[in-house]
């Protein structure tokens, strides 16, 4: 089997589609304390395309790391958690649950 193939993961076919969310160091001990990835209420026609199953990664600017790789445990939708990133000091209210 060829790096190329599409029988080449775990669910023995290539995802269709994927989402890459941004953060900082701070929100990102949010997301992963959570199990949440949020996105500003201006975002919420990207968010809401995500659907169940979908994969997900996290790429914290700050760093310039990539983390993943995440599976939408829910689709996304608005305040699934409300005020989840407040102790942080910002409003993310367009999200979708991970695992």
């Amino acid at each position: 089997m060829g790096i190329n193939d599409k029988n080449n993961n775990a669910y023995g076919k290539d995802p269709d589609y994927g989402a890459i969310f941004m953060s900082n160091s701070e929100t990102k001990r949010e997301c992963f304390k959570r199990g949440l990835f949020g996105l500003p209420s201006s975002d919420i026609q990207f968010v809401e395309q995500i659907k169940t199953g979908m994969i997900l990664f996290l790429f914290e600017y700050e760093k310039r790391q990539l983390h993943g790789v995440f599976k939408a445990s829910c689709d996304g939708a608005i305040n699934i958690v409300p005020n989840a990133f407040a102790k942080v000091g910002k409003q993310f209210p367009a999200q979708v649950r991970i695992q």
